[in-house]
């Protein structure tokens, strides 16, 4: 089995590579410094079409404000530009990047169902062969926001929705049945596994009936997990007391990668190497892609899929109370 190494970057015009913080947090990072000139772009483009709507070079001003959106996530701030475009040229040469921001916009505002009728309507409008790649990136970024608000049956009908759309096309097909079986382990028992970790001790998922746990799929080289590691610290810190548990399963080549990292930030919960695991755990739990998390709540249950970023805290905050 083959796992992508980094996330979709949907429609970005160019990759962002993120620079390194400076030793000194009163200094720009090469991010912070992107980000502010993006952000000034976006400004500009949007009162330079406010100025002259009728610009013979509007469509190009669209298309790199949408883009820019799109690549920073900017989508509630630049919904209405969206729709103004939409409305003032229904079939414009960049309809289908205002129609990601209108999809998303609704999406990040928790009205999933509009968003969901927005987003068929774009896959509707896509008839040429070339447009599999944006639809796919587009639909899991789609599904992703989706998983994480725990809106399960609405990204199940984006799936299948991308199923049916290119229906000859094999990577799409396998891509969308693994995605469709693992949203169908929602509400269902997780899988009772018993492995060995790195410290060569037997982790048993039965064990710990009664907590919330977390198993997280991650790797060394995948920096959105890395990202997230804070935040998973900051959670543990905060919960684990009160019946949260963390069990981390690393999908590196080797077990020492895993070791040395574990040692050096000082990971207090249970790390599995699935490769070294005695099981293979990446097949219990039907994990396709990383990062991944199975939220299991005290009674066996998985109740929710790749909670990360403000989701996680929300959900737990929901879930469990802090001790003390």
């Amino acid at each position: 089995m083959s796992f992508r190494r980094v996330g979709i970057v949907l429609l970005a015009s160019s990759a962002i590579v993120a620079g390194a913080r400076a030793q000194s947090p009163a200094r720009e990072s090469v991010a912070d410094i992107q980000n502010r000139h993006d952000r000034a772009l976006v400004r500009e483009l949007g009162e330079y079409l406010v100025k002259d709507p009728q610009a013979e070079d509007r469509d190009q001003a669209y298309a790199a404000l949408f883009n820019k959106a799109i690549e920073h996530d900017w989508f509630a701030e630049n919904q209405e530009t969206a729709e103004r475009y939409l409305k003032e040229s229904p079939d414009g040469p960049v309809k289908a990047l205002a129609q990601v921001i209108t999809v998303m916009g609704r999406a990040k505002g928790g009205r999933f169902p509009e968003a969901l009728a927005r987003y068929q309507e774009l896959m509707q409008g896509l008839t040429l062969a070339e447009q599999e790649e944006f639809a796919s990136s587009f639909s899991e970024t789609f599904a992703v926001a989706a998983v994480s608000a725990g809106e399960v049956e609405t990204a199940a009908q984006v799936y299948r929705t991308l199923a049916a759309k290119f229906p000859e096309n094999e990577a799409v097909k396998q891509r969308t049945d693994a995605e469709l079986a693992r949203l169908a382990l929602v509400g269902k028992p997780a899988p009772s596994v018993e492995a060995t970790d790195v410290e060569g001790k037997t982790v048993r998922l039965a064990d710990l009936r009664g907590k919330y746990v977390l198993v997280d799929f991650w790797a060394t080289w995948c920096t959105p997990n890395i990202v997230e590691l804070p935040r998973l610290e900051e959670a543990y810190k905060k919960y684990q007391g009160a019946g949260l548990e963390i069990v981390s399963v690393s999908l590196d080549d080797t077990r020492s990668a895993v070791v040395d990292f574990v040692k050096a930030r000082k990971i207090p919960w249970a790390q599995l190497h699935n490769a070294t695991a005695g099981v293979d755990l990446v097949d219990a739990f039907g994990v396709a892609s990383i990062p991944a998390t199975y939220l299991i709540d005290p009674q066996g249950t998985i109740v929710r899929l790749d909670l990360r970023g403000g989701a996680l805290d929300e959900a737990l905050a929901k879930l469990i109370k802090p001790a003390g």
